[in-house]
Order: structure tokens, then sequence, then C-alpha cells
């Protein structure tokens, strides 16, 4: 029986170059789409996710909860999932959960490997932030498996040298992110440090359903206007030139 407190929940990700949307039913149904889309989730995203309101089986208005990717991440991308899921929120009437894309992929890993899903490991996540900075964050597994993962730090900017300092200040079990294959030859993480290193792909909307889920159980959501992106680094803009050289923020 469905628990009537559980919303069908839609999750939105554009806070890197991929573009992600999933839907979470209230029976824990999952419909997901990934896609890699470079700087163009403005184009793709509302198309992404009519489709999976169709495969789905509902109705637009059937969505009780819309949750995004909060960042660190893309300053456009981020600005884009905050501004749909506003702009849905709103004429749909529901909240809005913002969820940090660092603890998404941590709560990604917790997921499918069973050595992060043990009480007490600590998850780390090191991103590419550009410019030769890594947003960082984090976190601890709870003893309760329903519980939301406890953040520990983050997010942050560390530099890629000064990785392996900062593991090792919090004792990380394992790594995932896109930082540490960037930045692999700069970070120098010591194989024998006892820290496990986990490929993981960019975009987990369906992390960012689940953690949305324990949010709406425990009165975390937010009204539509409240929402925002997290940027951590105050620089949002390029100058010209930079531009024109191809630099990113």
């Amino acid at each position: 029986m469905t628990d009537t407190l559980i919303p069908h929940i839609l999750a939105l990700d554009t806070a890197q170059e991929d573009c992600g949307a999933a839907i979470l039913l209230a029976d824990g149904s999952l419909f997901m789409h990934v896609e890699h889309v470079g700087s163009r989730h403005s184009e793709r995203l509302l198309p992404m996710v009519r489709d999976l309101i169709h495969e789905a089986g509902i109705e637009k208005t059937d969505l009780g909860l819309i949750a995004f990717g909060e960042g660190p991440g893309s300053f456009t991308g981020l600005r884009v999932a905050c501004g749909a899921a506003q702009g849905l929120a709103w004429a749909l009437e529901v909240p809005v959960a913002q969820v940090s894309n660092l603890e998404a992929l941590a709560e990604w890993l917790r997921e499918t490997h069973l050595e992060a899903s043990r009480p007490g490991t600590r998850i780390a996540v090191l991103n590419d932030a550009r410019m030769h900075e890594c947003y960082a964050g984090m976190w601890r597994v709870p003893a309760v498996a329903e519980d939301r993962l406890e953040r520990l730090d983050g997010p942050v900017l560390v530099a890629p040298e000064d990785a392996q300092t900062y593991l090792e200040r919090f004792k990380a079990d394992m790594l995932c992110g896109s930082g540490s294959k960037v930045y692999s030859e700069a970070m120098k993480i010591r194989s024998d440090g006892g820290i496990r290193m986990v490929n993981a792909a960019d975009s987990h909307p369906d992390a960012i359903a689940r953690i949305a889920r324990r949010m709406a159980l425990s009165g975390g959501t937010i009204r539509p206007e409240l929402a925002h992106p997290v940027y951590v680094r105050n620089r949002v803009a390029l100058t010209m030139a930079e531009r024109a050289a191809g630099e990113r923020l």
C-alpha cells in the first residue's frame, strides 16, 4: 500500500554538461533520462520532462514535489534547473526540494556499492570546478539505512594539490566525482591510503529524487520563491577576453 504522505517527485539535474531528469513515483517506481547536452540544458530539459511524464503514465498535475540539483556546478546550468523547478512548482502549487549535487553523488555511491552503505563509512566527493579547483564535500553513512547521509563538510573549494590533505583530515573511506579524473595527476591520491576511488557519471537525478523523498517526509521542502542555486564560488561571469580564450566557469 502506498504511503499517502509520499508524493510523486520530479527531479531535475543540469549542474554539469549532462542534462538529467527523473520521476520517482510514490510506490518507488523510477523513470529517468540523462543525456550529454553540453550547454543546451535549456533546450532539452522540458522536452525530457514531458517524455518522462508520459513514460511514467501520470499527468503533470499528479506531481507533488519538484526537486533540483542546487549545485555547486555550472552557473548557467544551475540557473536552468532552479528556474524550471520554480516555474513548475508555482504552476502546480507544490513545494520544492533543493538538493546538493555533491550529496547526490554520495547518495548514488551509497545506493550502488555495498561498502559505501555500511554505517560510519565516510564518502568524499570532489567535482571539477574548473579554474584548477574542485568542489568538495564529505558525508558519513548513518546507522539507520532510511536516514539521510550526515554532512561533515562542504560544499567548499579545494585545490587539486590539497585533495590528499582534505581526504586525510576527514578520514575519507571512499571517493568519487569528476575532479579525481580531471585532476588525477595533480591530486596524487596515495594508493596506500586506504581510500577507494569509484568512477561515477556526472548526473544522478535518481539520487536527487530519493534525497528529496526523505526531505518531504522530514519537512525539509521549501516554497518555490525560496529556491536558489548554490554557487560556492563568488565569481559568476567571465570577461569578454576570457570567453574568447575559451575559458569556462
